[in-house]
């Protein structure tokens, strides 16, 4: 079978300011972090803050501006994530955590030490190491610590 393979997927409320920097709003295949106390998503392109799941669709900053939209996570399975600007050299079976700025926002880099993994690379690649911008797949770890 060819393409994603979801265990489990959740609708979670974006916050009204999701990536406030940016006009695209959300955007399908970039980390995302859930806060504890209201539940709401934002992007996520910090390597030392855990990501809760991977946003699987895309919504209007028109829609998210009025802070009643839901958007589909998915927090276990394989999901495809877009690679950010700095990915260093990614290969089958690297960690990965969240990082990027400008266009690539919410990507996947390297993991390095300190870094809270989001998951472990499972394929597939253009020909050589992904650049940024490409999907690569990822198999969600919820709960790895942080890289020694």
């Amino acid at each position: 079978m060819a393409g994603p393979n979801y265990v489990l997927d959740k609708a979670f409320p974006v916050l009204a300011t999701y990536n406030a920097s940016d006009t695209a709003g959300v955007t399908a295949y970039r980390c995302v972090t859930a806060d504890s106390a209201t539940g709401k998503i934002d992007l996520n392109a910090t390597a030392t803050t855990a990501c809760t799941g991977v946003v699987q669709e895309n919504i209007d900053q028109t829609k998210v501006a009025l802070g009643k939209v839901n958007a589909d996570v998915r927090l276990l399975g394989i999901t495809k994530v877009r690679v950010s600007d700095t990915p260093g050299v990614i290969v089958l079976g690297s960690k990965v955590a969240a990082s990027g700025t400008s266009t690539n926002k919410g990507g996947v880099k390297l993991g390095v030490t300190t870094n809270i993994p989001l998951g472990i690379v499972v394929g597939p690649f253009p020909i050589g190491t992904p650049a940024a911008g490409d999907l690569i797949d990822v198999l969600l770890t919820p709960g790895m610590p942080a890289l020694p």
